[in-house]
């Protein structure tokens, strides 16, 4: 199977766990917090602007952080660059925790709100990989998919942990 049909393969398949039943497989299913908690780095998937039907975060390079008091912090740049988790958790800590959005994980469903702009909220799929598949989908990494608020898949993000 070439990596693109991988690709499309995964992304249908996540596509539809996410809103089914919650579903834990051999490869994978919804992360535990203690899985999700740390600091992560966005991994390009190839062809990921056939696949994002809106990209709401253009710039390339993506770091985040889910801390256990509820905030995720993230931090975009056109610049690549090997931030270490505490070089991560450097910069996170100087930005307000007031102004930073909350998530909250509930099985398969990551949301995510911004107190500071009303009726703010992200939903997200979320599964965590439980055995390599190829070079890019690999144990651990977390893949994320953003819903429109009528059960579309819009935007695909995957993620590697930053130890």
């Amino acid at each position: 199977m070439t990596l693109k049909n991988t690709i499309l393969f995964l992304l249908v398949f996540f596509s539809f766990t996410v809103f089914g039943q919650e579903i834990k497989s051999e490869a994978g299913g919804p992360p535990k917090i203690a899985e999700l908690l740390g600091f992560w780095k966005k991994v390009e998937l190839p062809n990921e602007e056939e696949f994002n039907k809106y990209n709401p975060w253009p710039q390339k390079f993506q770091w985040f952080a889910f801390y256990n008091n509820g905030k995720v912090y993230s931090m975009m740049s056109d610049d690549d660059a090997d931030y270490s988790s505490k070089d991560l958790k450097e910069i996170f800590a100087s930005l307000p925790a007031e102004k930073t959005p909350n998530y909250q994980l509930d099985g398969q469903f990551l949301t995510i709100d911004n107190k500071d702009i009303k009726n703010y909220q992200e939903l997200w799929g979320v599964n965590l990989f439980a055995t390599d598949i190829n070079d890019l989908f690999k144990k651990g990494r977390l893949m994320m998919t953003l819903d429109d608020g009528n059960g579309n898949v819009i935007y695909f993000r995957l993620l590697s942990r930053i130890q």
